[in-house]
């Protein structure tokens, strides 16, 4: 029931207490706060902490429709009190994946905007002068028009890739010693991708390099000299030291003489020599990348042993340079060897092009130009080709193409060495009547540069290249597609005007028609001569051992005559 003014006239107490309070503003707040924060007997905890912590998550997460979700909210972060925080990166920011992508790519368009902005400012007697002391300013492909003809073919990378690597391909060029720059192509890896760039280096990048290898052969044979001094030195030696055993008089009893110990006859074939860089399959210089805007990798040049192991080899790439090659035949080096090969060979059987696009020297003069060797030939583009028809290049024979790649031969050269050429032959009117030396052998000899694919050997009832057009629909825009069929992932396009090129996209795998086997082990030696030095014999018999026994026993002593004893003892009675 609700007091009246009676009721508080009675009480004369609560009437002084209402007279001396004044309201206050302040006051209220802080008995309010002091309210909200009286503990839970329970918990501990505090409404006003538990409000504050609520209004923070909410803050933070800026959710649509607080009010309908509030109650959830505060159920959250009772739970969270209840839960102990172990996790201590809880609050530590994690960069994600992209961010370092986009970072590396930044720095490269930087760099190959200030350069592009540099030359820009130059005055064209600065950029003379800049191309004076640069020799020349490198050559880069155009990768984004090629690319266009590949992906009109069903072929090539996507646009924001392709921009990426063509950016990557500025960059190259800018940073390292090279006078042309073509993208090669990109070899898949089971955890990272290859992207492969082709250049040629600059004249005095390439002379450098050439004396390195030079000087790099010649210690080789110093040392094998002295390796072989070395043990004439040892072998003298030991023949002194038995020399001044024998005159010394044995301590220990001396052994059984044995048979001499068989020494092995066999002789390593002879290392076939290294084709120095800017010649044969080392002509071109490679560069790897795992992604657009990384640093470029120079691949060491190719030796023809890893040649000869890689086409006994079926192995997919890891995306790794240093990760370790177990094969048999066992290869020689790491991946970044093996890529160097498998490039080596797949330039030398998918590098085509139509007939008369490529021609040897300028093409202005009718010379050629043979590099040291022989056999090693230049061609460039011929600044006189005015293309092909659609329909030739779609001519299913492919005569119309030919290959520009050098043949790898057997030895894994291009260019055909002589392993005899070293070994001395002696004539017939000289008095020595040894071995006139090997015979001479027959040099190997490839397909030359600018043979018809028509020639290609087929696989299995297929031929090795497979063409198609673009499109039937408007024959005056298509483009002339090529694959290969030996190389999956290789192909090339050529229009019926002056442009043509080839790339390649795959796993760096040969097609290989039957299962594939890899190579058997080869029989083992021979380790002793048959002889009855090293036969076993059956053991003998007891009857064998009795007559052995019996062959070999002692003379008898001859028997006494009855004369000579008797005339013995006359003697010695007469001289006593």
């Amino acid at each position: 029931m609700e007091k009246n003014l009676c009721d508080y006239m009675l009480e004369p107490d609560i009437i002084a207490a209402t007279e001396n309070v004044m309201p206050d503003l302040n006051n209220d707040l802080v008995l309010a706060k002091n309210f909200l924060k009286q503990q839970s007997a329970a918990t501990g905890d505090t409404l006003y902490d538990h409000l504050v912590d609520v209004v923070q998550k909410i803050l933070s997460q800026k959710p649509p429709d607080v009010v309908e979700h509030f109650e959830q909210y505060s159920w959250q972060v009772k739970q969270e009190k209840f839960r102990p925080n172990f996790d201590l990166l809880n609050d530590v920011y994690l960069s994600p994946p992209q961010l370092a992508v986009v970072r590396r790519m930044e720095e490269m368009f930087r760099l190959v905007k200030s350069k592009a902005e540099k030359a820009e400012d130059m005055d064209e007697e600065e950029q003379e002068l800049d191309l004076e002391e640069d020799n020349v300013k490198p050559r880069i492909a155009d990768l984004i028009d090629s690319n266009y003809y590949f992906k009109e073919c069903g072929f090539g990378l996507p646009d924001s890739e392709c921009y990426a690597v063509y950016i990557a391909l500025n960059m190259l060029a800018i940073k390292e010693p090279v006078s042309t720059v073509r993208f090669f192509g990109k070899i898949y890896g089971t955890k990272e991708n290859y992207y492969v760039a082709e250049t040629e280096l600059t004249l005095e990048e390439l002379d450098r390099r050439i004396r390195e290898f030079e000087l790099k052969d010649m210690p080789g044979e110093g040392e094998g000299i002295e390796e072989g001094q070395m043990q004439v030195a040892e072998e003298q030696k030991e023949m002194l030291g038995e020399g001044e055993g024998k005159e010394e008089k044995p301590k220990e009893p001396v052994p059984p003489k044995l048979p001499p110990e068989p020494v092995s006859t066999w002789q390593p074939p002879p290392e076939i020599p290294v084709e120095r860089p800017g010649q044969g399959v080392n002509k071109k210089v490679f560069w790897v990348c795992n992604h657009p805007g990384e640093q470029w990798i120079c691949l060491p040049d190719v030796t023809p042993d890893q040649i000869r192991v890689a086409r006994l080899t079926v192995r997919c790439m890891t995306g790794n340079l240093d990760a370790e090659v177990q094969s048999f035949p066992p290869f020689e080096g790491t991946e970044r060897n093996y890529l160097r090969a498998q490039l080596a060979r797949i330039q030398a059987g998918t590098s085509v092009s139509p007939q008369g696009f490529y021609t040897f020297g300028s093409g202005e003069e009718e010379d050629i130009d043979l590099e040291e060797g022989g056999g090693d030939l230049n061609f460039n583009p011929n600044p006189f080709y005015h293309g092909h028809s659609m329909k030739d290049l779609l001519d299913s024979s492919l005569t119309y193409w030919v290959h520009h790649g050098r043949h790898i031969l057997k030895q894994g050269r291009t260019l055909w060495w002589n392993p005899n050429a070293g070994m001395v032959s002696f004539d017939e009117g000289e008095e020595e009547e040894e071995d006139e030396g090997p015979p001479p052998l027959e040099p190997e000899s490839g397909p030359p540069l600018f043979t018809s694919l028509s020639e290609d050997s087929r696989l299995e009832g297929m031929t090795a290249w497979s063409v198609r057009s673009s499109s039937s629909l408007t024959p005056e825009r298509a483009v002339a597609a090529l694959r290969s069929n030996l190389w999956p992932g290789a192909a090339a396009f050529a229009t019926s005007g002056q442009k043509s090129e080839c790339m390649y996209i795959g796993w760096g795998l040969k097609f290989d028609p039957p299962n594939y086997g890899p190579a058997q082990l080869p029989r083992p030696q021979d380790e002793y001569p048959i002889g009855p030095e090293v036969m076993e014999m059956a053991d003998p018999t007891f009857a064998d051992e009795e007559a052995y026994r019996i062959a070999h026993l002692p003379p008898p002593p001859p028997p006494v005559l009855e004369g000579e004893g008797e005339e013995f003892g006359e003697e010695e009675d007469e001289e006593d």
